[in-house]
């Protein structure tokens, strides 16, 4: 990773669960998105039920699902994927209907991406929070490494023509007026299979290049460097959706019983899940955070607050 953020990787600890191994450069300089002890809310529903946490008026969500693409096969399960966040942001992260934009397959174009991505910009009130969530397809440049989302019009023939560079997007989610953004991305970038995909005939030269995380944003991605990002083993979707709105939709990642999601928390809980069936099905599968360095720290970023006990 570049000096300019951090990077953790969710690794396993000798007791067989995950742990967080941080970069140095941890700091904050922003405040608490949220009270430590918010209230008001629902209770931790242990069913696929998603419970009401504290209401976020101030966050916007931009949610983006393809399963069906022009040109590429299938991402199979992407868009209920979105839909399912799309409800999340709602029900229980509390984001305001009107802030909340779902594009699916044929409407999830690169320009009607990047028209959002310019509704993000004019309207994310300063200090306010922006969840960007993506379903779908990535790719890499198989010369440079180069991580591109992959839209409905993209072509990995063209990726520099009709896909989106990652740290595009996140520079873009950079540019809004938020104190601090969390990227979600059920996607990878090996060209391996799963959620990937390659032109065809080639193979990837050289190693997938790290994302670099802006100053003010945190990515929470399905898998890490040439993993391969798959399906839950119940066809519901993908396995890192279906874990990380498990753990914010019923409450369950509250690890610590406090009444509220701290990002560190999120990937603890969902971290091990998805390592564990993703070795069920012969692969291996390891969820990766990044961490802006005007953030703060992963224990002190709240998702999600207001669950009672």
């Amino acid at each position: 990773m570049g000096s300019g953020g951090s990077e953790t990787r969710i690794a396993s600890d000798d007791s067989g669960g995950l742990g967080i191994a941080s970069g140095s450069d941890w700091r904050s300089t922003a405040d608490q998105p949220s009270p430590k002890n918010g209230g008001g809310g629902g209770g931790k529903a242990s069913s696929g039920a998603m419970v009401s946490a504290s209401p976020q008026p101030t966050a916007y969500a931009l949610i983006v699902g393809i399963e069906k693409y022009r040109d590429v096969t299938p991402a199979g399960g992407a868009r209920s994927d979105a839909e399912k966040f799309a409800e999340l942001a709602r029900v229980t992260l509390g984001v305001p209907e009107d802030n909340i934009k779902l594009l699916l397959d044929d409407r999830a174009s690169r320009t009607d991406i990047a028209k959002q991505m310019r509704w993000l910009q004019a309207n994310v009130p300063s200090g306010g929070r922006v969840y960007f969530y993506f379903s779908g397809h990535g790719a890499p440049e198989p010369t440079s490494g180069v991580s591109y989302i992959v839209p409905f019009d993209g072509d990995p023939q063209y990726l520099k023509d009709t896909a989106i560079p990652m740290t595009e997007v996140l520079g873009d989610l950079e540019k809004t007026k938020a104190k601090d953004v969390l990227a979600l991305a059920d996607s990878c970038f090996s060209g391996a299979g799963g959620r990937s995909v390659l032109a065809p005939g080639t193979r990837p030269l050289v190693r997938v290049e790290d994302v670099k995380p802006q100053t003010r944003v945190a990515m929470l991605s399905a898998s890490s460097g040439a993993e391969i990002s798959g399906p839950a083993a119940d066809g519901s979707g993908g396995l890192f959706s279906k874990y990380l709105i498990e753990a914010l939709g019923s409450g369950q990642g509250d690890i610590n019983g406090d009444g509220q999601i701290s990002l560190k928390e999120l990937a603890e809980w969902v971290g091990p899940r998805v390592k564990r069936e993703a070795k069920k099905a012969n692969r291996e599968q390891t969820p990766h955070l990044t961490l802006g360095k005007k953030l703060s720290a992963a224990d002190e970023f709240i998702v999600s607050w207001g669950y009672s006990r």
